[in-house]
């Protein structure tokens, strides 16, 4: 069994969900693999945090009285204050500091102790907000809304509020469009003339599959906890918002809007795409090599030329005669994909528009040192690991 197909049972795996004969697999390829082990400590640790957490918080008493009490004198300074600060008048700025260090006198102490208060007590507030959080990845089904027209769960069609069990299929018309709730980590719209289905609600797996059509994907969770499966190509969420668009014949494009999100699949090595740029994805085929969304059309139609042909000697000339520094995240992505004897014409492009960290030699790049190729990756935000130590080990 390969990495790819791996990494989606090691969440089964870890919620002690296989059977003998699978966990059996599972514990031989671990034994083999250290990418894999580690990635199956990551989610361990994920779980003994989460394992870690109260299932109640009480306050010993009702903090809030305190709180009002202490708060009150200090509302007209606060009026005063938020003034200055939008007109930028009276250090106003200088005497936050003041407020928070509990150096701005007896009346920045006053103050100061009750926003300590009013924190702890927010603080509470999260803390059982994550616990509800927790319990809520863990059920079987994501809340649907109908932003237009009549989307459809199965064959029945939404009023206003659904329910999106695990194996169905939600449905789009050419005058729908929806928005589900992925569990409590963020949100998808889904766009006119689409099929989508959840296929996992787990607390390390939330995952859907897109059939067809285009949805926006909103996260504000760890990275690797939210996938999308296409026929394809998976996207894998490192923190972000993004649009995916799929046809029936399996050819799409990825547009990430904020942070990044991975394409991977079985035909070649996965694409990192940041914010600001695309990716093609083709049936059949490896991931595209991703680009800037303002790549000039000769550099993104010789990229292109060079993903379908992937021995174009010409249409890799053009692609480093075009590139710009901020395409240098495509040039690194090329180091992958090129031949033994273009990587050189590669690298010493890149190290033109954008000098190597320290420690990275051509050499080492041209042999394929994973060190020093993810030391240059993450001088442009793409490193392969940097998510890996979201929680530490």
């Amino acid at each position: 069994m390969n990495c790819d197909k791996m990494e989606n049972r090691l969440h089964d795996y870890v919620d002690g969900v296989l059977t003998p004969e699978e966990r059996q697999e599972v514990e031989r390829h671990l034994e083999a693999c250290a990418n894999c082990r580690q990635e199956m400590q990551f989610l361990q640790a994920l779980r003994q945090q989460v394992g870690r957490l109260p299932q109640r918080l009480e306050p010993p008493r009702d903090l809030w009285p305190e709180i009002a009490a202490r708060i009150e004198p200090q509302k007209q300074l606060w009026e005063v204050w938020l003034t200055d600060l939008m007109t930028h008048k009276n250090g106003a700025t200088s005497y936050l500091k003041q407020i928070f260090s509990g150096d701005g006198g007896s009346s920045g102490g006053w103050l100061a102790r009750g926003i300590r208060s009013a924190i702890a007590v927010a603080v509470l507030i999260l803390a059982v907000g994550g616990i509800a959080l927790l319990m809520q990845t863990r059920q079987n089904s994501w809340q649907v809304a109908s932003l237009a027209g009549a989307p459809q769960i199965g064959a029945e069609p939404i009023d206003a509020i659904g329910k999106l069990a695990v194996g169905e299929w939600l449905e789009t018309d050419d005058s729908s469009r929806a928005k589900i709730d992925v569990g409590m980590i963020g949100h998808v719209e889904i766009a006119p003339n689409t099929r989508i289905r959840l296929v996992k609600a787990k607390l390390t797996d939330h995952r859907l599959a897109l059939a067809r059509g285009e949805m926006r994907a909103e996260i504000w969770a760890p990275p690797k906890i939210f996938f999308v499966e296409t026929s394809s190509a998976v996207a894998v969420d490192l923190g972000c918002e993004y649009t995916l668009q799929m046809d029936e014949a399996g050819f799409g494009r990825l547009h990430v809007i904020k942070g990044y999100v991975a394409l991977e699949n079985e035909h070649g090595p996965e694409s990192t795409v940041p914010a600001g740029a695309f990716c093609e994805i083709r049936s059949n085929m490896a991931p595209g090599t991703p680009y800037s969304e303002d790549a000039t059309t000769a550099f993104r139609a010789a990229l292109n030329r060079f993903d379908l042909a992937r021995d174009d000697t010409a249409a890799i000339s053009i692609v480093l005669a075009e590139a710009r520094e901020a395409d240098t995240f495509t040039l690194w992505h090329l180091l992958f994909r090129v031949g033994v004897s273009e990587r050189g014409r590669v690298y010493d492009r890149m190290t033109a528009l954008l000098p190597p960290p320290k420690g990275v030699t051509r050499e080492g790049v041209l042999r394929g040192d994973k060190r020093m190729l993810d030391l240059w990756a993450e001088m442009f935000g793409i490193g392969k690991s940097w998510w890996r130590y979201w929680l530490p080990l």
